[in-house]
């Protein structure tokens, strides 16, 4: 219960909104501004005398992604999409904010619906908050990390060269002894160029997270070139892959970014599968689309389950020791499809094999066709 309290009076409550340090703006169910504070004013240089009455976009924030996809006035208006569901957004987005004097300013947008009496949408708030330093400082690590793992990658690259012509008895003869030794050594260069690989991945991931940018996509043919291009590999490993799949499957998503965790779970089901099968299949529940990567490898315990989407995490058996790997993959995985506002989970027992399903939010077709 409010009353009684400094919430009871809307004046205070108006003051609070006012005061608070991010930025925080309301507008009526057209999307016309009807509340901006002094931290909006702060942030993006526009006064609340100038911004009340116009629309957000009536060049004002006119949200963009980092490729200067426009995100106002259309379905992927985080605001608008909040306010056709009647629920607040899944979790904070970054996008770029233009400010008065036509700069961008990247910000965290937190979104929810403002609902009325009768339980209809009456409007929405917008919460957002200035990270461009932030967004700045991952930028810097991403370049440090891109820089030394090119520099590295370079005595790496002459490494295995010379390891390879002296294997191939280009240096003279070998015996069975030495030749071990040098293949020992190539595969630990190999390990150590995917390791490079992978924290560069990382580090480019992280620095340019914002830059998602939403379409709809149709995920059957993503899983299909998945299945061609593992093909000839789980042919190698005498494994059956498989896929049971609709005619499409169209979610809102970034193409390149699913395709990405598409093809990181496939690889992962066969390195860790010595005999059986490997399963792509999808399906649509409810509002969702429903990905699944099942394989009949060597599986995981449940205490294990909660932990392989974190960096560098690796599970620690004889089987994975053998095949090698960073940890850095699926935490990734776990990156994109939260950006999704999806959901990844995994099913596994121990010599069971395992189920990696990934859920993600429907979406309509464009006119113009899908991705």
């Amino acid at each position: 219960m409010l009353e009684g309290t400094l919430l009871s009076d809307t004046n205070n409550f108006r003051r609070i909104l006012l005061s608070i340090a991010d930025g925080v703006y309301m507008t009526d169910r057209n999307r016309r501004i009807i509340f901006w504070n002094r931290a909006c004013e702060e942030i993006t240089g526009f006064s609340a005398e100038y911004t009340l009455g116009h629309k957000c976009s009536d060049n004002i924030l006119n949200h963009v992604d980092a490729n200067g996809n426009p995100l106002c006035e259309n379905d992927l208006c985080p605001l608008h999409q909040c306010m056709v569901k009647g629920a607040p957004g899944d979790k904070p987005v970054l996008v770029r904010a233009k400010r008065r004097d036509g700069s961008r300013v990247i910000v965290e947008v937190s979104v929810a619906p403002i609902i009325g009496d009768n339980g209809e949408v009456i409007g929405g708030i917008e919460v957002f908050r200035d990270v461009t330093l932030l967004q700045e400082l991952k930028e810097t690590k991403a370049s440090f990390l891109s820089a030394v793992t090119h520099d590295l990658k370079a005595p790496l690259t002459v490494i295995k060269g010379f390891l390879e012509l002296v294997l191939a008895g280009d240096a003279g003869s070998l015996n069975e002894t030495q030749k071990d030794f040098l293949g020992s050594a190539l595969e630990e260069c190999d390990r150590l160029n995917k390791l490079l690989g992978d924290l560069s991945d990382l580090a480019r991931f992280e620095a340019t997270e914002f830059s998602f940018s939403p379409r709809p996509v149709d995920i059957v043919p993503l899983l299909r070139q998945a299945q061609h291009l593992f093909a000839i590999e789980a042919e190698q490993k005498r494994l059956e892959l498989k896929v049971d799949l609709p005619q499409s499957l169209c979610v809102a998503g970034d193409r390149d970014r699913l395709y990405q965790v598409i093809t990181n779970l496939v690889s992962n089901a066969i390195k860790y599968t010595e005999k059986g099968f490997v399963h792509l299949s999808a399906e649509v529940s409810g509002d969702k689309a429903i990905i699944s990567v099942r394989d009949s490898g060597i599986g995981m315990s449940r205490e294990e389950h909660g932990k392989i989407f974190d960096q560098f995490y690796r599970v620690d058996n004889p089987a994975t020791r053998k095949v090698g790997g960073t940890g850095i993959g699926l935490s990734i995985v776990k990156k994109i499809v939260d950006m999704h506002n999806g959901e990844i989970t995994v099913q596994s027992e121990p010599g069971q094999g395992s189920i990696f399903q990934i859920s993600l939010p429907l979406c309509e077709k464009e006119p113009g066709g899908l991705t």
